[in-house]
């Protein structure tokens, strides 16, 4: 298999206030920015910058020196020796929750936005939420406000403490976290799981059988979003739902329980759903084979 190819940035290749018309990353092929990412001020472009940020390399780039992947300069091996809390946290992240307290606030906010990616050592990136304020204040009011992150990815939570470092309102407003010290990465799930949009038909134990959509899917479960009550936790049901793999579409069929629940009773419930044990093995099978197939998509 031929090894990426990619060529070293300078600050020219990324202009402030210009989206980016590739997406940029480390020598290692983790991701640093989007396409189409904005470099918000000289401030930003200087943290990218400490990175050592390269780009896919392009039939043009001729008479640019191209590097692989694989390989490692001199700079590559001394950070290497360097301690990162966070060097298992790629372009994989499922979810990240930001816990923090604003001045007016009686009670920290929990709030789940999006992991755009990291800078290492120096910063993480992520959606910034709306702070429901008025439009006289913004997340600039509140830089170096401290938080608590969690982020999923893989089967793995991690958390850490930080602060705000800075708020850039284009091309959508994120923010940059300060790059923790330290995290505690514990293991959160018993499969590998991934997010999905997939209609499902749900035969509760009456025969009664109503739809609902699976918002995340495992070898062992599932998550599902409905407007019907499906029962408590304990209950079982029967989940139908029809996938696509290797470019086959199979119906698949799964005993299974509920174990969680969430949402009210006015608005979409969401249900947390374990297989049964008993399930056939070819039948797990072809949900791992699922899921392995759309975790190496991304």
């Amino acid at each position: 298999m031929a090894k990426t190819q990619f060529v070293y940035l300078s600050e020219s290749d990324l202009p402030v206030g210009i989206p980016l018309p590739w997406a940029i990353y480390l020598r290692s092929g983790e991701l640093l920015a989007p396409a189409g990412f904005v470099v918000a001020d000289a401030l930003v472009q200087s943290r990218l910058m400490i990175a050592t940020p390269v780009r896919a390399a392009q039939a043009t780039d001729r008479d640019r020196k191209h590097v692989s992947a694989e390989e490692q300069g001199d700079g590559d091996k001394s950070a290497t020796h360097s301690h990162d809390p966070l060097k298992y946290l790629k372009h994989n992240a499922e979810g990240v929750v930001l816990t923090f307290k604003l001045p007016v606030d009686f009670e920290p906010r929990n709030v789940q936005v999006e992991f755009y990616g990291r800078v290492p050592m120096q910063s993480i990136i992520v959606s910034a939420p709306t702070l429901g304020l008025g439009s006289g204040q913004t997340w600039q009011n509140f830089e170096g406000i401290p938080m608590t992150v969690q982020v999923i990815f893989g089967r793995s939570l991690c958390m850490f403490k930080t602060t705000l470092m800075r708020y850039a309102a284009l091309p959508s407003g994120h923010l940059f976290l300060r790059y923790p010290q330290d995290a505690v990465t514990k293991s959160f799930r018993q499969a590998l799981r991934v997010d999905a949009q997939i209609p499902a038909s749900i035969t509760m134990a009456d025969g009664y059988t109503v739809p609902a959509l699976i918002t995340n899917l495992s070898g062992s479960g599932c998550a599902v979003a409905t407007g019907f009550v499906l029962g408590q936790p304990g209950t079982r049901l029967k989940v139908a739902f029809r996938i696509k793999l290797a470019e086959k579409a199979r119906v698949v069929t799964v005993p299974c329980v509920i174990r969680s629940i969430k949402g009210k009773l006015s608005q979409q419930m969401r249900y947390g759903i374990e297989f049964d044990e008993a399930v056939e093995e070819s039948v797990l099978l072809t949900l791992k084979s699922f899921v392995y197939e759309h975790l190496a998509e991304r």
